[in-house]
Parts: C-alpha cells; sequence; structure tokens
C-alpha cells in the first residue's frame, strides 16, 4: 500500500501534446483571385480597385489597364438593344444599400458584345452617397442562346408559318361564299392550292420535330457501305432536274475510299448544302462539288459564287433557326437546313465547317470517317 508521501512526491505523466497539422488559411485576396465569377470592387467615385483574373479573361482586359479608371468606362454595359445603362438604369446610382440584380450586355476590348448577369452588393452612407461596391459578373450564356432560340422561333412563326395559314384561310374563306357559283375547275384549282400549302406546313412541322429528336439523340443511324461519288451524282441529278439556271460541277479523284454511313442521311446533307448553294448562287453560276482523302477521312466540300457570309456571322451559321442578314430582304427557309447538316455529320463522327468571303461565295466542308474494312 503507497503512503501519502510517495503520493505527494510521485511525478505525474502528462500527456505529450498532439501536434495539429496547420492548414493554410484562405484569404480573401486568393478567394476573390479563385473566383470562377468576374469580381469588380469600386470606390466611393465609382472607381475600379478590384478586377480579378475571372473579369480579365470575360473582358479581354487586364487589372493594370483599368484600376482607377471609372468603371462605366470598362464595362460599358448596356442593354440588348445597346442603350446605355450606366446613368439612370445602374443601381450604383440610386443611393440606396442592398444587393441588386440586372440582365445587361457588356463590351468586350475587342468589341465584342457579351450577355452578363450583374450581381451588385452596395454600401452607402447616411446621405445616400456610394462608400462602397462589389459587382459580380457571371456571362450569360445560358440565358442569351434561350433568349435567341425563343426570338428566332417567333420570327419563323410569323414569316413561314404565317403565309400558308393565311393562304389556306383566304382559299377555304372564297370557296365558302354563299353568293358565289364556283365552276369546278375553279374548285379544283383552289383545293389544289389548299393542299399544297397545307403539306408546306406539314414538313414544317414535321422539320421542327425532327431536329428535336436529333438534339435528343433519338435517331438511329442504319449504317453501311456507302459510295459517295455515286451518292452525289445521284442527288445532283435530282436538283438539276429541277434547276436549269445553275451549273453542278462534281469532282471526285479516282481512288476515292467508301464511308460507313446512313445514305439517307447523307442524302439530307447532300441536298441541303447543294440546296443552298444553289439558293445563294447568282443566275447562271455555278456550285462545285469536291472530294479529297486526308488521313482517316473523306472530305466533301459544296462551294458556290453567291453574297458570302460576314465574318461576324460564320460562327453562328449553324445555330438552330439563324439565317444570314441579307439587307433586309427575306430570305425564304426555316433556318434549319445547316443546323439539322450538323447534327447528322457529328452523329457520323464527322465535322462541318465553312469558309465564306463576302462577295466571292462560300465554301461548306463535311467530314466522314473512311470504312474501316475499306
Amino acid at each position: 500500500m503507497r503512503t501519502q508521501r510517495e503520493v505527494e512526491g510521485s511525478t505525474p505523466t502528462v500527456p505529450k501534446a498532439a501536434r495539429v497539422r496547420q492548414e493554410p488559411r484562405l484569404r480573401a485576396a486568393d478567394a476573390v483571385s479563385l473566383s470562377a465569377d468576374g469580381i469588380l470592387g469600386l470606390d466611393s467615385d465609382h472607381r475600379i480597385r478590384v478586377f480579378n483574373p475571372a473579369l480579365e479573361e470575360l473582358t479581354g482586359l487586364t487589372k493594370e489597364e483599368v484600376v482607377g479608371k471609372e468603371c462605366h468606362s470598362v464595362l460599358r454595359v448596356t442593354d440588348s438593344y445597346g442603350n446605355p445603362l450606366c446613368a439612370d438604369a445602374c443601381p450604383l446610382n440610386h443611393g440606396e444599400s442592398g444587393r441588386f440584380n440586372n440582365e445587361a450586355e457588356i463590351v468586350t476590348a475587342h468589341g465584342k458584345r457579351v450577355p452578363v448577369d450583374l450581381h451588385f452588393a452596395i454600401q452607402c452612407s447616411s446621405t445616400g452617397g456610394l462608400r462602397r461596391a462589389v459587382v459580380n459578373v457571371r456571362e450569360a450564356k445560358d440565358l442569351h442562346q434561350a433568349s435567341n432560340v425563343r426570338s428566332a422561333l417567333l420570327a419563323l412563326v410569323s414569316h413561314e408559318l404565317q403565309t400558308p395559314i393565311a393562304i389556306i384561310k383566304a382559299y377555304a374563306s372564297t370557296l365558302a361564299r354563299a353568293d358565289a357559283n364556283w365552276s369546278e375547275d375553279v374548285v379544283r384549282e383552289k383545293l389544289g392550292a389548299i393542299e399544297e400549302e397545307s403539306d408546306r406546313l406539314s414538313r414544317l412541322v414535321s422539320r421542327l420535330l425532327y431536329t428535336s429528336r436529333l438534339e435528343a439523340s433519338s435517331i438511329s443511324l442504319n449504317l453501311m457501305l456507302l459510295d459517295l461519288p455515286l451518292e452525289i451524282q445521284r442527288v445532283t441529278k435530282r436538283l438539276a432536274e429541277t434547276d436549269e439556271s445553275h451549273e453542278i460541277l462534281v469532282s471526285f479523284p479516282a481512288d476515292f475510299p467508301p464511308v460507313t454511313a446512313d445514305p439517307e442521311k447523307i442524302d439530307e446533307v447532300l441536298t441541303n448544302l447543294i440546296e443552298n448553294a444553289l439558293k445563294f448562287s447568282p443566275e447562271g453560276g455555278s456550285v462545285t462539288i469536291e472530294g479529297a482523302l486526308t488521313n482517316s477521312e473523306v472530305q466533301i466540300t459544296v462551294g458556290d459564287q453567291g453574297v458570302g457570309i460576314p465574318a461576324s456571322e460564320v460562327e453562328r451559321i449553324f445555330e438552330r433557326f439563324y439565317r444570314v442578314h441579307d439587307s433586309g430582304q427575306h430570305t425564304p427557309g426555316t433556318g434549319l437546313g445547316l443546323h439539322i447538316c450538323r447534327l447528322l455529320v457529328q452523329v457520323h463522327g464527322g465535322r462541318i465547317w465553312v469558309n465564306s468571303e463576302p462577295g466571292r461565295g462560300s465554301r461548306f466542308t463535311f467530314t466522314l470517317p473512311v470504312a474501316i474494312d475499306s
């Protein structure tokens, strides 16, 4: 048995302190620098004090170029019609603290208009003067694309649907007049026009549904070995029968290999591209179709002698419903043909692009993989 003295004289064992690993702390400056959103910090004079890397990438400007400048001279914020928003519509000028949101567009250093969502966090003095503000700038790609598609669809409905509907209604109303005694020939003529316009409506609706199915990847391919020069000769012969004002020239090397593709889908791609070239070529002009072999794929190029495509619109030419602006003149069509071409080429594992020079014409090229068994 231990005595009281022994207990008092003993030295207690104290466990060694656990070594705690010190993780590096995330500073506020680091958070701003790493943010995926553009972050703009402003002082009481609306001058830029913070301009993070994400905002540099979005605007094409560097921090060194903009710090100390007033924000309106850097971002040049406008609405979708190009009207400046930095005066009346900017929350920085309202004299209120709080959080505010704006949908707008900014102009980059390269002159490109970019749709953005602006999220303001503002601190004001008791008299309404600005003390400081932070603005989060996020590119609004999806929202802008959805808005473009909606506007294009409305334009499509107003132009491409309204005409056949108006014709059908006019002929039907004419035939239904109680005070008229139409001959059999007149009735047959009017009914024929109604049937023709109804077919036009049906084709348009079918094309819209077909595009939706392609975009949802719900179209299956019936793949087989395809002789492209032979397929192109067949398509051009069919189209030449309905167009006597243009010459179609076809050129392929003798050793052109077969491809593995769906004949029906490739027929549609070729028909769209050649019809497009014929539509935009001047009367008496020529359309060229050329084949080439590069590595493990073939290239098919359809060229025209048309008005060409402005450089600012080349990137958008394959978008759904998009049509090149043509000096106020309305060009018939849905703006779906080239979009469908891209979808069909991509589902085959190929690519499609265009080279164009305004006033000199355009050359649309698509690729397909060479057949493995060739």
